[in-house]
This record gives structure tokens, C-alpha cells and sequence, in this order.
């Protein structure tokens, strides 16, 4: 399994969401059968692989360490019931955080790659923008009492999220752009060789 796969892979046990029981008593105390938790443990691992191959993703593994730390308390509904909207979008913001920084790590690998691959720079680049207003949108819809943003909000961050992960399971197998190998050397050109190889030898 691909780093990136891995990534994506966990990355649908965050997004998803299979509560039970089905009739709680009290109505809070329902549970997630995907655990989020163990969604980003397999995102590490896959951040893990991908630092290993490419320092370029170094700060993605912290940033899925710090994301998956909040989800640790947030996955029990003692605690979770009891935070308000603020507080939901601000234990959401790692999660946000780290999607942003690796789509801009991918786009960027993608853009420098010899030859450039265009389909993930122009993909992962709008990825990035996305989740910039996924991080932005919940500001002006709870703080800013716009009180009808809040379903489009909800909408567009799924979209953005399922879009994502679709994107990194199309990618998955491009390994030059997880590793771009050593650099290429070019041979000197033939004429350049021509007169080196007349010149006379010195003594």
C-alpha cells in the first residue's frame, strides 16, 4: 500500500461517520463506529512513509500527530456534547490544517517534477484554496451570525474532503512524485567532448 493511499484511506474513516446506538439514552451518548483516532493513525503512517521518501512532507506527519491528539478526546460524547459551535470548529482546524499543507506539498512536488505533471498542480492548488475556505466559511457562519451559511458550509467541506481523497487515490501510484529520485546528469555535449579529446596533452 502506497503512502499516499494510506492517507487517503484514513483520511475516510475521519470523514465518516457510522453512529451507534441507533436509540441512545441520553440522545448524546452515541458513539462512532469509525473512530477517528484510528483514521489518523493510519494518516501517520502514511506521513511517515511519505518523509522518509521526500523531506518535502516533513511537517505533514506533525501536523496529522497534533490533528489525531484532538480527536483522541472528541471521539467520546461526554465530552463532545458539551462543546458548542466555536469550540466544534476550533478542534477541527488541525484536521483542516494538515489537508491544506499536504494538498500544497503534493501540488508543489507535482509543479517541480521533470516533466511537470499539470493535473496534479492545477488539482491539489485548487485543493488548497478549498480548504482555506472550509478553514474560513465557519467564521462568518457562527461568528459573523450568518446563520444560513451554515448548512452551505457543512456541504462544501464534504465535498472538499471527498474530493480530496479521491484525488490522492488517483495519484497514489506516481512515485516520482513521492520521490524524485537522484538528480539527472546530463552527458557533455558531443562537439564539447570532440575538443577536449584534441587537445594536446600537457607535460
Amino acid at each position: 500500500m502506497s503512502p499516499l493511499q494510506k492517507i487517503a484511506m484514513g483520511l475516510v474513516v475521519v470523514i465518516g461517520t457510522a453512529l451507534f446506538p441507533a436509540h441512545p439514552s441520553p440522545a448524546w451518548a452515541r458513539y462512532d463506529a469509525l473512530p477517528d483516532p484510528l483514521g489518523w493513525l493510519l494518516v501517520l503512517l502514511g506521513t511517515f512513509a511519505l518523509t522518509r521518501a521526500n523531506a518535502a512532507f516533513d511537517s505533514t506527519r506533525w501536523l496529522a500527530a497534533l490533528a489525531g491528539a484532538v480527536s483522541v478526546p472528541m471521539w467520546f460524547p461526554q465530552l463532545q456534547h458539551r462543546i458548542d459551535a466555536p469550540g466544534e470548529w476550533f478542534a477541527s482546524l488541525p484536521q483542516v490544517v494538515f489537508c491544506l499543507v499536504l494538498a500544497r506539498a503534493i501540488g508543489i512536488q507535482g509543479a517541480h517534477q521533470l516533466p511537470a505533471d499539470s493535473y496534479i498542480a492545477k488539482r491539489f492548488g485548487l485543493l488548497v484554496w478549498s480548504f482555506a475556505v472550509v478553514g474560513v466559511l465557519p467564521v462568518l457562519a457562527i461568528g459573523g451570525g450568518l446563520t444560513q451559511l451554515v448548512s452551505t458550509t457543512l456541504l462544501f467541506s464534504t465535498l472538499v474532503n471527498v474530493a480530496f481523497v479521491y484525488v490522492l487515490y488517483r495519484v497514489h501510484r506516481r512515485t516520482r512524485l513521492i520521490d524524485p529520485g537522484p538528480p539527472e546528469i546530463h552527458p557533455r555535449p558531443r562537439a564539447d567532448r570532440e575538443k577536449r579529446e584534441d587537445r594536446p596533452p600537457s607535460s
